[in-house]
């Protein structure tokens, strides 16, 4: 019996000794009977922090995050000077009314987006109307000298050129694939005279209509057809931005919005990329944007004018003047014809053909669907370059 007694003792004694070998000096014992704060517990630490983080920062890489990330480097801020005219005050009499001339350095009149290599950079033309030079700042911070090589004012949009190595164009999309619903980022500049920033901001929101058409105010003569909305945050300095898609392309230029206050109010349309693709191309081909040229003019259509013409359309364009031997005479049209349909789209009133036919580029082929007196009738339209050019 004592001999088992000693045993025991002893036995308790051993465990009692490899406890203590692996207690720390400053006290505790992991869990398994690591030290805590030695090598091995400091390495399996570190590993099981780096194995939690690893999923929740691939859970965070979203597609919309990698989106911002691959564009980043094609949005640029767009700057210019202007020489504006005033009236000296502190002047005597005899001076009171002579005018001096001011030249003032805007940083951050609005964005830009370069769709090149070889430095063709597109933007909204009324952030460049009526300055003295212009220059862009890239993401990088380098600032370069930039030429307009040419614009469309009537749809809004200008393109730039600059002389630079290791740009990184935007890859283009298509605006006719668009889904009202699906997610965009707005990417710009915002304010950026006041930020001194020339990294892009992006703001989140969903495509919310397609196909928004406006004329602009009196004097200005721009027109907006076709436009896309969108929720996502466009403020000013955003204008001549990206509007990008998931997938990190370009599906709009980021233009106007409407607002009470001045600032987003999550209604900005933007310019469908399709457009703008058409004056990238006339750049290259041309090395300038042909103006376009529409040969008959249309009116409203009435019940009583239909009625006249033996015709029972209620919507459309009345061909009311054509050129004699031009383009749309050629086509087989005629003073009377009523255009319900060009192309795949129906034509309401008469505002609504000269909205669409002025914001296509030059040689594009129009199919145009007709009442001609009651029987229906087509004709196929291009649309040629005006005498000015």
């Amino acid at each position: 019996m004592k001999l088992k007694n000693a045993m025991f003792v002893l036995v308790a004694l051993n465990v009692l000794l490899l406890v203590a070998l692996v207690v720390d000096r400053r006290g505790g014992v992991s869990p398994l009977g690591v030290v805590e704060g030695s090598a091995f517990a400091q390495a399996d630490f570190a590993t099981s922090a780096t194995e939690r983080a690893a999923p929740r920062t691939q859970n965070r890489r979203t597609e919309i995050v990698e989106a911002a990330e691959r564009v980043s480097p094609s949005i640029v801020s767009v700057g210019a000077s202007r020489t504006t005219l005033f009236i000296n005050p502190n002047t005597d009499f005899f001076q009171r009314y002579l005018i001096y001339p001011y030249q003032e350095r805007i940083p951050y009149l609005g964005s830009g987006v370069v769709v090149s290599g070889d430095g063709l950079i597109v933007t909204n033309y009324h952030v460049v109307d009526k300055v003295d030079d212009i220059f862009v700042t890239l993401m990088d911070g380098r600032e370069l000298p930039a030429k307009l090589v040419d614009a469309d004012p009537l749809v809004d949009v200008a393109v730039l050129r600059v002389e630079a190595k290791d740009l990184q164009p935007v890859k283009l999309g298509d605006s006719n694939d668009i889904l009202v619903g699906e997610w965009v980022l707005a990417m710009g500049n915002p304010f950026g005279n006041l930020i001194g920033d020339p990294k892009p901001s992006v703001t989140l929101g969903v495509v919310s209509a397609t196909q928004r058409t406006f004329r602009s105010a009196a004097g200005s003569g721009k027109v907006y057809n076709d436009m896309i909305q969108t929720d996502a945050a466009i403020n000013p300095g955003n204008s001549g931005g990206a509007l990008i898609n998931s997938d990190g392309e370009l599906v709009g230029i980021n233009t106007f919005i409407m607002s009470r206050s001045g600032g987003s109010e999550g209604i900005g349309f933007a310019i469908p990329v399709n457009r703008v693709k058409a004056a990238v191309d006339e750049v290259v081909k041309y090395k300038r944007i042909r103006s376009r040229m529409v040969d008959f003019a249309v009116q409203n259509v009435t019940p009583r004018i239909a009625g006249m013409l033996g015709s029972k359309a209620t919507n459309g364009a009345l061909i009311s003047e054509l050129v004699k031997s031009g383009p749309g005479e050629k086509a087989g049209l005629r003073v009377g014809d009523i255009i319900t349909n060009a192309g795949i789209r129906s034509v309401r009133d008469a505002r609504d053909l000269e909205l669409f036919l002025w914001t296509q580029p030059v040689g594009t082929k129009v199919p145009f669907s007709i009442d001609r007196g009651g029987k229906a009738v087509s004709a196929e339209y291009e649309l040629t370059e005006g005498r000015d050019n």
